[in-house]
């Protein structure tokens, strides 16, 4: 059975023309395991989906671009750093550099929003055409200043307070993937219909 949306829900969902996440408590079920020998991790291994990965190509296939904004940095960023890197070199961006997705890692809070702006105005963006979607307390800056507010199912509930938006799926677990398939049914897009890559 397919989702059903409220009408103004949808309304809003289709003004969306850039989007945001955060990653920890996002694109990750907000786990780490720590304490491995793992080189390549630098001992910290996290939990994502590839269903929010696909989220995230079909969100570029429609034109909208996507940016991750998170406080993570150094050897605690080189998961999100190595999936962009991955995401970036598929097939369906090749020779498209403006469906790239752009990572800004190591700001929090206010910082988060001083570098969203800054990405939107570089997109000739405005605040009110960008949807976000964080978690936690250190995302709230950045879903105050933005048009759409969005969270997954396991985000705080001051966070869940303040949604236009929740997802069904946990964080790490399709959250992104949910605001995907509501921004495609907002513009009335079938997904079978767009490249999976």
């Amino acid at each position: 059975m397919k989702k059903q949306y409220s009408e103004t829900l949808l309304a809003k969902a289709r003004k969306i023309k850039a989007v945001v996440l955060d990653c920890d408590g996002t694109l990750t079920d907000n786990t780490e395991v720590t304490g491995l020998d793992a080189p390549s991790a630098h001992g910290l291994l996290k939990r994502r989906s590839h269903y929010d990965g696909q989220g995230v190509s079909l969100i570029r296939a429609v034109g909208i671009p996507v940016a991750i904004i998170t406080g993570e940095k150094g050897p605690g960023a080189q998961m999100i750093t190595k999936l962009v890197e991955r995401w970036n070199g598929l097939p369906s961006v090749k020779n498209r550099a403006w469906i790239q997705v752009a990572l800004f890692t190591g700001y929090a809070g206010e910082e988060k929003v001083l570098k969203l702006r800054q990405w939107l105005k570089t997109n000739q963006l405005t605040s009110e055409d960008c949807a976000v979607m964080g978690d936690d307390l250190v995302d709230v800056p950045m879903l105050r200043a933005v048009g759409f507010r969005a969270c997954p199912i396991t985000a705080e509930e001051v966070v869940r307070e303040m949604a236009d938006f929740i997802s069904d799926r946990p964080a790490g677990y399709g959250a992104v993937r949910d605001l995907a398939n509501l921004i495609l049914t907002a513009r009335g897009i079938d997904p079978t219909t767009l490249p999976t890559k």
